[in-house]
């Protein structure tokens, strides 16, 4: 918790932040430091509703919820915290530890290897770093070819040949996984179930039937959004309507 309160504390300043900001948020590291978790989480969304998006601030976020026994808007914010910051070990174990206190096990649909395969592979990288991938593979193909036209012996032209098929194969399937990866992220959109209990319609009408019950803190797909009301599926087909409302989109 410590380095993300200074590392928060040195963004806010390099990006040039207002003073009454900075002392927002000194303000609500002290809250959190004291066991004031009420303030320190209206300092930091304070902060927050004032433009400032990052790992570190919504981790603290999610801890100080999670202290103060809201577990689905801590779930929330972890989630977006792990979004912009994948491949940090504490965000990923705290969201480890908050998902354990949801209700709802839900059952995944077994997916077709090959798909399985293809999903975990284009998670490896958030879209940025597909970029940094292929830029990299990119590189190597250019040298690759280099290589093949000022070669003068036969077997160096006959390696780097095969060397550059073999890479530019790589490169294609970056470009689609880069595509697709974006893809996903621009019209896949997720969030967390934020009341306790709450009812799902079979559809978009508060005196329609009920399709199923979510409690706090489920992850959910959100597919289409119509008057106040959100499509949902979860992970194991089921799908109903919930109130905008009873949603944190991730």
């Amino acid at each position: 918790m410590k380095k993300y309160i200074f590392f928060l504390f040195i963004l806010l300043s390099s990006f040039g932040f207002s003073q009454s900001l900075q002392k927002e948020l000194e303000q609500a590291n002290q809250y959190y430091k004291t066991g004031n978790y009420k303030e320190a989480i209206t300092k930091y969304e304070t902060v927050l509703h004032n433009g400032y998006h990052g790992a570190s601030l919504f981790y603290n976020l999610g801890n100080a919820y999670y202290r103060t026994g809201k577990f689905g808007l801590s779930i929330l914010y972890f989630e977006k915290a792990y979004q912009l910051s994948p491949d940090d070990e504490d965000i990923r174990h705290n969201l480890i530890i908050a998902n354990s206190k949801i209700v709802d096990k839900v059952d995944v649909v077994p997916k077709f290897f090959l798909f399985s395969w293809w999903e975990a592979t284009q998670n490896l990288f958030h879209p940025s770093g597909w970029k940094t991938f292929m830029f990299v593979v990119y590189l190597l193909l250019i040298i690759t070819i280099g290589i093949f036209f000022t070669a003068k012996r036969s077997s160096t032209k006959k390696y780097s040949f095969f060397s550059g098929a073999s890479i530019l194969f790589f490169f294609s399937l970056s470009v689609v996984l880069f595509l697709t990866k974006q893809h996903q992220v621009e019209n896949y959109h997720y969030g967390i179930v934020l009341e306790q209990t709450v009812n799902v319609k079979s559809s978009p009408d508060e005196k329609s039937s009920d399709a199923f019950i979510l409690h706090e803190g489920i992850k959910i797909k959100v597919e289409d959004k119509l008057e106040g009301w959100n499509k949902i599926r979860l992970s194991d087909g089921k799908i109903g309507w919930l109130e905008s409302l009873a949603i944190g989109i991730i």
